[in-house]
């Protein structure tokens, strides 16, 4: 397995290689710009200088010969003072030129540029002495009527001030990169390592390892990665926790339902079985036998359509069609329908609503809720002649939906389990009675698809399912 670069080491690389490429630029700058930028910075002072000696008229007297001889010794800066015919009028180097004329060098520039000096141009120009290494800069400029002022300046160690900036820059950059390395090193170091640690938390979570945390020391974008980590993992665990309980309850419900279904198949077999040997001796004990497996038929056929029903709602495949539902419509309905599926028992049916009221939901999926309700109530109240009562009233912004059964108590332990398909709850669920065993499921459901909640508790003489919807 090929070994993985380290980030810090990186790091460390880049930023010295960066420091190092920044000292070597450094290096040719100074050596191929140092004397050209220093001239062109001559050039350009003298040339200001040139413009205060315009200023002045006394260019014969003392005084002036005193002015000039103080920025020769300030700047390093010998004036002279010439007439057209290059005749001196005054200098700081009266000494250096022969008989009052120019040396022969200033007087080829003088002759060539002195029509554009008329015109009121400014020639410049350097050289560097080939044995010498002396570098001389001059300016030559009109100043006034027939008066024209050279200036010039020589520097005989410019060469030798280039070597030593060299030289110095060299050690500087070479403790500048030593330097360099120990800064970079604890920096990279500062960010390395908590990547690191982040690293090895995501491998804990790719692991399903989720009890691991990254500590987070800083408020910058590394401790907000550290942050986002700590609340993935977090939820991953949550959700990892979520899936793995309904897992479960498939599993759970796949055994359920196989069992469910086991039963009225073996029913429908035997049936089936008998009836061969009795169609034709006995036509009316062969009728009996359709009519059993007919209704195990149905009974199948109804538990798959409420299997379907139910997966449909948990994949949110059901859209809520809300609407304003006034209360006294709701209910009627509601009373309605249930009378006309238990033409065959005897039930004491009260209801209890404010007939003004008006809450928002889907109609439809309320009233089957509702009738789930109804004939789980019916179906589980163990009396002979049940009380059922429904109850209808306000709670906040919540509609609540109360029906009560006479009858016998639920454990504590169960009222949760109540609402997953095909619980067995004894006291709740009988062998003998009716119902696919998901119809509290189904209301389950859509009570959470209107954003409501549910809850059950057991009242003095029976059973009561409360489900409540957010209505406004």
């Amino acid at each position: 397995m090929k070994k993985s670069k380290s980030l810090g080491k990186t790091l460390c690389f880049v930023g010295v290689a960066l420091i190092a490429s920044f000292v070597l630029l450094n290096l040719i700058l100074t050596y191929f710009l140092l004397i050209p930028f220093s001239t062109y910075l001559s050039i350009r002072q003298m040339k200001e200088l040139a413009v205060s000696i315009s200023d002045r008229d006394d260019y014969e007297d003392t005084s002036f010969l005193q002015y000039i001889q103080e920025l020769n010794d300030d700047l390093n800066t010998r004036i002279t003072i010439v007439d057209r015919d290059k005749n001196i009028i005054n200098t700081t180097r009266l000494g250096y030129y022969q008989e009052g004329k120019l040396g022969k060098v200033s007087g080829r520039y003088f002759e060539a540029n002195l029509n554009a000096m008329d015109s009121g141009k400014t020639v410049s120009w350097s050289r560097t002495g080939e044995s010498t290494n002396k570098v001389e800069v001059r300016v030559i400029t009109k100043v006034a009527d027939n008066r024209y002022a050279v200036l010039s300046r020589s520097y005989r160690s410019l060469q030798n001030a280039t070597k030593s900036a060299l030289i110095f820059e060299l050690l500087s950059g070479v403790l500048l990169i030593l330097v360099s390395i120990i800064v970079v090193f604890f920096t990279s170091r500062r960010l390395v390592v908590p990547i690191r640690r982040m690293t090895a938390v995501a491998e804990h979570i790719s692991n399903m390892e989720f009890d691991a945390r990254v500590e987070v020391t800083t408020k910058d974008e590394l401790g907000m990665l550290g942050t986002s980590i700590n609340r993935m993992s977090e939820h991953l665990e949550n959700n990892l926790e979520m899936l793995q309980n309904d897992i479960e309850k498939r599993k759970r419900l796949v055994r359920n339902l196989s069992h469910e279904i086991k039963s009225p198949v073996a029913v429908i077999m035997g049936y089936a079985d008998r009836l061969k040997a009795v169609i034709s001796k006995n036509p009316e004990k062969a009728v009996n036998y359709c009519s059993v497996i007919s209704d195990e038929c149905n009974r199948i056929n109804v538990l798959v359509t409420e299997m379907l029903e139910l997966s449909r709602f948990e994949q949110q495949m059901e859209v809520l069609n809300r609407e304003d539902i006034p209360a006294e419509r709701f209910f009627n309905s509601v009373r309605t329908h249930f009378e006309n599926t238990i033409l065959d028992r005897e039930v004491t049916y009260q209801e209890n609503y404010d007939s003004q009221d008006v809450f928002q939901g889907d109609y439809i999926l309320l009233e089957r809720a509702v009738d789930n309700l109804l004939r789980n109530a019916v179906g589980h109240s163990g009396d002979k002649n049940p009380v059922i009562q429904i109850t209808g009233n306000w709670n906040k912004d919540y509609y609540e939906i109360h029906v009560y059964n006479s009858g016998s108590y639920i454990a504590e332990e169960d009222r949760e389990n109540i609402w997953d398909a095909f619980t067995k709850v004894d006291k709740v669920r009988g062998r003998g009675q009716q119902g696919s065993g998901v119809g509290l499921t189904i209301v389950r459901e859509i009570v959470d698809a209107h954003g409501g909640y549910y809850h059950i508790c057991n009242k003095e003489s029976g059973v009561e399912i409360t489900i409540a919807i957010k209505g406004k």
